[in-house]
C-alpha cells in the first residue's frame, strides 16, 4: 500500500499550481463546486474568484442575458465583476421564480391544483426573461419544494426548453425528487345524446415524476398540456403520499 503524499512534497502542493492551471480547473466546475474548491485555501479562493470563472458560470446560466451585455459593450461586467453579477441576477431570477412557486401554492387546495392554475404557472414561467434549465434545477426541482412544483419545472423543461426528457429525468435524479409521485386526474363530462346525458368518463394517473419523462409519461404530459377544453375536461394535479 503506497503512502500519500506529504503537503511539503510537490505532489501535495496543490496551492503551488500556477494561477492560470488552477483557473482552468474552477472554470470546468459548477457553482456549487466552485465555491467549496474556493474555501480551501487563500489560493484557491483566488482562482474560484477569478472573473473568467464567473463569466463562464454566469454565460452558461443566463446565455440570452449575457448576449444582451455583449451587444451593448459589457460596460456593467468590466465595472462589478462577473460574480458580483451572477450573484445580483441570481437573486433577481429567484424573486420572479418564488412569484410563481407562492401563486400555485396559494392555489393549491388539499394537495389539489386545478388545470387553470397550472397552466398559468406555466405561462407566467414561459413569459419571464431568460429562465433556462439551471435556473429550473436551482429553484424548481428542489426537494425543498412540493412535488407539484417539481412536475411544473419537468414540465416546464421538456414543453417550452425543449430539454430531451433523458435530460430532465438525469435532474430529477441528481435533486433526488425522481421517485415524488403525483396524480393526473381527468374528468371528461358525459355528452348529451339524443335527451340523455352519457356516463362522465374518469382517468387517473398516479406515477413517479421520472415516469413522466418516459414515452407512457408524455401522453400524461399531452393531456397536461391541454388543460380544460370548453369545461369538458376537469384536470387537477395533487400529491400522492409523502412528499419525501
Amino acid at each position: 500500500m503506497g503512502l500519500s503524499p506529504s503537503p511539503s512534497s510537490p505532489e501535495g502542493r496543490w496551492d503551488d499550481l500556477p494561477d492560470d492551471i488552477a483557473i482552468a480547473i474552477a472554470s470546468r466546475l459548477q457553482e456549487a463546486d466552485v465555491c467549496a474548491l474556493g474555501g480551501c485555501s487563500r489560493s484557491w479562493r483566488r482562482a474560484c474568484d477569478a472573473n473568467f470563472v464567473w463569466e463562464g458560470l454566469f454565460r452558461r446560466r443566463w446565455p440570452v442575458t449575457a448576449a444582451a451585455m455583449a451587444a451593448g459593450g459589457a460596460g456593467a461586467s468590466r465595472a462589478q465583476g462577473w460574480k458580483a453579477l451572477y450573484i445580483n441576477n441570481h437573486g433577481r431570477t429567484s424573486v420572479a421564480i418564488s412569484r410563481v412557486v407562492e401563486f400555485v401554492e396559494s392555489s393549491t387546495h388539499n394537495g389539489s391544483l386545478e388545470a387553470e392554475c397550472y397552466l398559468k404557472a406555466m405561462s407566467d414561467l414561459a413569459l419571464m426573461k431568460d429562465i433556462g434549465f439551471v435556473n429550473v434545477q436551482f429553484f424548481l426541482l428542489s426537494r425543498n419544494r412540493s412535488a407539484i412544483i417539481n412536475l411544473i419545472g419537468l414540465h416546464y423543461s421538456i414543453a417550452y426548453l425543449h430539454i430531451l426528457p433523458n435530460e430532465v429525468d438525469k435532474a430529477l435524479q441528481a435533486c433526488q425528487v425522481a421517485e415524488r409521485k403525483v396524480c393526473v386526474s381527468l374528468l371528461k363530462l358525459g355528452r348529451w345524446f339524443y335527451g340523455f346525458r352519457l356516463p362522465d368518463d374518469y382517468e387517473s394517473y398516479k406515477n413517479s415524476l421520472s415516469w413522466l419523462t418516459s414515452d407512457d409519461g408524455a401522453k400524461v404530459l399531452v393531456i397536461l398540456n391541454r388543460g380544460a377544453v370548453h369545461e369538458v375536461f376537469r384536470l387537477q394535479v395533487s400529491l400522492v403520499g409523502t412528499n419525501n
